[in-house]
């Protein structure tokens, strides 16, 4: 197809002329619009070669070398319809039904139900400030080889902004992974959506700066940044890798969208590298002042009955309420009916079953009064919740407006 003289009758394309489309604009937010021109257009609305749009394949090339430069040849990138779908076609490709992986404790509920289907061993492994525990992963991979198995061959890590609980790993925490990884040979599964939207004084270095055996598959989104309607991720991973990716989506979804891939190329051409670093600054800016926000409603309203942690990226705040031992009901049958709408934390967790006293509050959509209102609300309910089974807050048991109104202590 790239030989101008051929004669093509191979493939079922459709012919461009029936298509109603003439012409195709975008207005950006500082006012300047660009057409696409006859050859973009063309190829925004035909199919496409399954691994992405050749410019933007190219331009994102560039871009991966300039963010990362992953200390190895042979590595290449590979777009999906959302970093989703690359997580799920990397999960399906690499894991056998049955096999154990490894992931970071609490996990994307996406990620759970892409892994579970296939193997209900789904090692967790725990977290603190700076991120998964090398230990437990250790810990994790011992434990396989003595009972005369083999390590789980791969490790899912969201690293900055963790959803849901907003962690961000610290670099020194990555070397030590990355580490494990080369020891117990398991590939690192790097979802990195929120990377750019970080609150730290410096961008994080990721996995794939660390990576020289090509042993790190990485996942970036453009959801957060420019669109989630445009449905657009790329995977970045070892050559061989990606082609056995590329037989899967050639079944399935044969390549993601081609105006929306067409659409981000005229956008990271148009711009220079200061006008987009200028642009993820100001995402940064924004979600900064909405996360402190909801800190603010936080401290407001859950003092003395929740705990949680300043969340260093991304958009959530991972609350653990302490006067009850379990918050599905709490969220499920008393926050909906009174339209308040939080995540109750056993959605994060292979065992749903089990009691969870985590919520997830998302401050990406809502203002500052609805905020405060909302929170106010899920407060409120928590606080009667918890006096109805006798929960002490701060030594005392919780006030209940019906108690009170009682005399009862």
């Amino acid at each position: 197809m790239r030989n101008p003289d051929a004669l093509f009758f191979a493939g079922g394309m459709p012919n461009a002329q029936m298509f109603p489309f003439k012409a195709i604009s975008v207005t950006y937010d500082d006012g300047t619009s660009h057409a696409l021109s006859e050859a973009e257009l063309l190829s925004a609305l035909q199919y496409g070669p399954t691994q992405g749009y050749l410019p933007l394949i190219r331009k994102w090339r560039e871009f991966q070398e300039r963010h990362h430069s992953p200390g190895y040849a042979d590595w290449d990138v590979h777009f999906s319809t959302g970093s989703m779908d690359g997580c799920c076609k990397i999960i399906e490709l690499l894991l056998e039904e049955g096999e154990p992986m490894m992931a970071q404790s609490p996990t994307y509920t996406g990620v759970l139900g892409a892994v579970l289907p296939i193997s209900s061993d789904l090692v967790a492994i725990e977290m603190d400030e700076q991120g998964a525990l090398p230990q437990a992963i250790a810990a994790a991979c011992e434990d396989r080889l003595r009972r005369g198995g083999r390590a789980p061959k791969l490790l899912y890590v969201n690293p900055t902004g963790a959803n849901p609980d907003g962690t961000c790993y610290s670099y020194e925490r990555k070397q030590q992974i990355y580490r494990l990884a080369q020891r117990y040979d398991f590939l690192i599964l790097e979802d990195d959506a929120y990377y750019f939207l970080h609150f730290l004084d410096q961008q994080p270095k990721s996995f794939l700066s660390l990576d020289v055996d090509g042993r790190v598959l990485r996942l970036d989104s453009f959801s957060k940044i420019m669109s989630s309607g445009l449905r657009l991720g790329v995977v970045t991973a070892p050559r061989p890798l990606l082609d056995k990716m590329t037989l899967h989506m050639q079944v399935s979804t044969l390549h993601p969208s081609a105006l929306s891939q067409v659409l981000v190329h005229k956008l990271l051409t148009g711009w220079s590298e200061q006008q987009l670093d200028q642009h993820l600054a100001r995402v940064r800016r924004f979600y900064r002042d909405k996360r402190d926000a909801m800190l603010r409603a936080v401290e407001k309203h859950f003092a003395g009955i929740a705990e949680w942690s300043v969340p260093k990226a991304g958009m959530f705040v991972w609350l653990k309420i302490t006067v009850l031992d379990d918050t599905y009901d709490l969220v499920v049958n008393k926050c909906i009916p009174q339209g308040v709408f939080a995540l109750p934390g056993h959605a994060f967790y292979p065992d749903s079953s089990k009691p969870c006293p985590y919520i997830r509050l998302c401050y990406s959509q809502a203002d500052e009064r609805d905020v405060d209102e909302g929170l106010a609300k899920i407060a409120a309910i928590t606080r009667a919740a918890a006096a109805e089974k006798g929960a002490k807050v701060n030594g005392a048991l919780a006030e209940n407006p019906a108690n009170a109104a009682r005399g009862d202590p």
